[in-house]
């Protein structure tokens, strides 16, 4: 049993939360940082695509999105371009700058929080078309490197990495409804 009431340890959490990346991978068995979830629906790869990279469409999807708006420069989605989420889970808010770092149509988009910090949270969707180009596989995963220390994750670390993972299920049946409406 753990000795800190706050930090359960590797046993009570089992082999399962053995997730992170870079320097984390130690901190990461305690605090998983790592969640996905995936679904199938009747519509392209680029209909899927084209839906999750249109920024004012997110807070239909998201559970905790309610806004994202372009910034700087960037009027549309590609690699580099930036924008601002605004997020809401509970009774905290918070407005964070994201940045693209891949935009390859009906393929992958991914998207890192905030920009050029060791800690940033990466967000990817895959999108994998059926052989008869008449379905896709969506997958949405994530990569929260700060999940793994409670001294930099600025909310209650305990259960947020499956919070995030409850999201994806939840942004991509919306896609699915959305989709197949």
């Amino acid at each position: 049993m753990s000795t800190d009431p706050k930090k359960p340890t590797t046993e009570e959490v089992g082999s399962g939360s053995e997730v992170g990346a870079g320097t984390h991978a130690e901190t990461s068995k305690i605090w998983p940082t790592t969640g996905s979830a995936s679904v199938h629906i009747a519509t392209t790869a680029k209909a899927a695509y084209a839906y999750v990279t249109d920024l004012d469409k997110a807070p239909n999807l998201s559970p905790e999105n309610q806004k994202c708006v372009f910034t700087g420069d960037s009027t549309k989605i590609v690699e580099g371009a930036t924008f601002k989420g605004t997020n809401k889970a509970g009774d905290y808010e918070w407005s964070v700058d994201c940045v693209v770092v891949t935009a390859r149509l009906g393929e992958k988009f991914a998207f890192s929080v905030p920009p050029d910090w060791e800690y940033a949270t990466t967000w990817t969707y895959t999108f994998a078309p059926d052989a008869d180009g008449k379905g896709v596989t969506v997958t949405e995963s994530f990569d929260s490197p700060m999940l793994a220390d409670p001294d930099i994750y600025p909310g209650q670390i305990e259960g947020r990495c499956e919070q995030l993972t409850s999201a994806c299920a939840i942004t991509l049946n919306n896609l699915k409804i959305a989709l197949e409406a």
